[in-house]
């Protein structure tokens, strides 16, 4: 297992971000790494952190027992998972002398020389059970050689990773993890348990290792992205396209009035989404209020948790994170209302048997957005519209009851609005400085408002303002000039 550690010394060259078109001095620094099978070419290359060897220019590895440094190629890295696989190309690096074999080794004369043979990839094992004892190795500062030392298993669960800010599946050890471990293995019974990747900042002893499930999804996904690039004709990028996501938030549902609420039964148990992602993959399947139970059979607490090895527990995005990109994952959800209403989209599907809403002031023609009045664009209108209420008509939900997205679909031309007769198509933001909700509020802001100027604000930064009592008189002459039968629609 020894021979299987790498030193790993890289050349760092990071970009300027004042001076973008610059990168600043380069820097070098050393971490650890761990001979593997793996999806590269030859079959074996060396895993270690992905911090390690961000940014790099320049890679070398050198073998634990040897003098000689190899250069080293990143094959792929995966930043989320704080993991990169390297090869060597230089075959003499996978040798080694045998050490059981007779002889001078150092080929002195007259002697025997052992002859060489491959250095043995270190397995994966399993996730280490609580209160294990595993040996991290690696080449922490301090020192030019091997360190090993010992630790327990004191949990495992989800941890916020310092290098990809994500949280994915990590144990914890009582072990020192210094600068130059990163990316050395912790090893128990001659199998790799973890990779070893950062330490908590402020505390003595407490180490964090990447545990095999997350290493062999980024191997698997590795090997299916080359495969991918080979099958379609293009160079292999190496780069990790991340772990999966539901792309919800949720809340716990620990309150027993919370769990009447949502209609959980007294055996039921699970967590309320709050809020889906305008790009998850659960849009337009999940929604607020909608409690999650179970995902691909697991239970889910209230507390979000699901049964991890028997006694133990983790977060549900645990099993999400597993997920292959593509893969389906199979959700119980439970929604009831308290009481029974149609879902109601914040912009209307459709507006059948009914007359458009609008009303005009100072020749400002105020409507709520509908996808019917996006249809006007023609057929292709999602890609012609304006691109903002695309998005507000594909992507969002009402919050209030009764609430619109409240739009200046266009303005009819009178010397009251010169200056405005271009604007069309804007979300409304304020209507003399306060929110308006939709489009009855809208229609009593302005007939309401006695000030001597009438400000509307729209999303995005435009503004309108008009005289609020010339903007009256010119009503009926606006409307009598474009044909208008009436300043507003009846259901106004």
């Amino acid at each position: 297992a020894l021979q299987s550690v790498v030193r790993v010394f890289t050349v760092h060259s990071s970009p300027n971000y004042f001076q973008p078109w610059a990168n600043k001095t380069q820097r070098e620094s050393f971490g650890s790494g761990v001979v593997v099978e793996a999806p590269v070419p030859g079959g074996v290359g060396v895993l270690t952190n992905a911090h390690v060897v961000a940014d790099q220019t320049f890679v070398q590895v050198r073998r634990h027992g040897s003098s000689v440094k190899h250069q080293a190629r990143v094959h792929a890295v995966g930043h989320e998972c704080d993991l990169a696989v390297l090869t060597v190309d230089d075959p003499d690096f996978f040798l080694s002398p045998d050490p059981d074999a007779g002889g001078d080794r150092d080929g002195g004369d007259g002697a025997a020389t052992a002859p060489p043979r491959r250095v043995r990839p270190l397995p994966l094992g399993d996730v280490p059970a609580l209160q294990s004892k595993v040996s991290v190795m690696g080449f922490p500062a301090g020192g030019d050689n091997l360190s090993i030392t010992s630790g327990i298993v004191s949990r495992v669960e989800l941890t916020s990773y310092a290098h990809g800010a994500g949280e994915l599946l990590a144990a914890q050890l009582d072990a020192a993890i210094n600068p130059g471990n990163s990316g050395g293995p912790a090893v128990m019974r001659g199998k790799i348990v973890g990779i070893a990747f950062q330490n908590l900042p402020g505390t003595d002893n407490i180490g964090y290792v990447i545990p095999t499930p997350v290493i062999r999804r980024f191997l698997d996904d590795v090997e299916r992205d080359a495969a991918d690039a080979r099958r379609e004709g293009r160079t292999y990028d190496g780069v990790h396209g991340g772990f999966c996501g539901l792309g919800i938030k949720c809340q716990w549902t620990d309150n027993p009035a919370m769990r009447a609420y949502l209609g959980m039964g007294k055996r039921e148990t699970g967590v309320i989404v709050t809020e889906v992602a305008p790009l998850s993959p659960a849009k337009g399947k999940l929604f607020a209020d909608d409690v999650l139970l179970e995902i691909d059979g697991a239970a889910i607490a209230n507390d979000g948790s699901v049964s991890f090895r028997g006694w133990e527990r983790v977060a549900f995005d645990h099993l999400v994170s597993l997920k292959r990109a593509g893969e389906n994952i199979r959700m119980k959800v439970l929604t009831v209302d308290v009481v029974a209403t149609p879902r109601a989209p914040l912009v209307p599907v459709h507006q059948y048997d009914r007359l458009p809403t609008y009303f005009v002031f100072a020749g400002l023609v105020f409507c709520p957005l509908t996808q019917p009045h996006l249809h006007e664009w023609g057929d292709d209108w999602y890609d012609k519209a304006p691109r903002r209420l695309c998005d507000r008509a594909m992507h969002s939900h009402m919050k209030v009851p009764d609430e619109q997205v409240v739009i200046l679909s266009h303005v009819l031309a009178d010397e009251i609005n010169v200056g405005y007769q271009g604007k069309h198509d804007l979300e409304v933001s304020r209507v003399c400085g306060a929110k308006v909700k939709n489009m009855r509020e809208l229609a009593a802001a302005l007939d309401a408002h006695d000030g001597e100027f009438v400000r509307v604000d729209f999303v995005g930064g435009d503004v309108v303002v008009v005289n609020a009592k010339e903007g009256r008189a010119a009503g009926e002459r606006i409307l009598a000039k474009h044909r208008v039968p009436a300043r507003m629609s009846p259901d106004l």
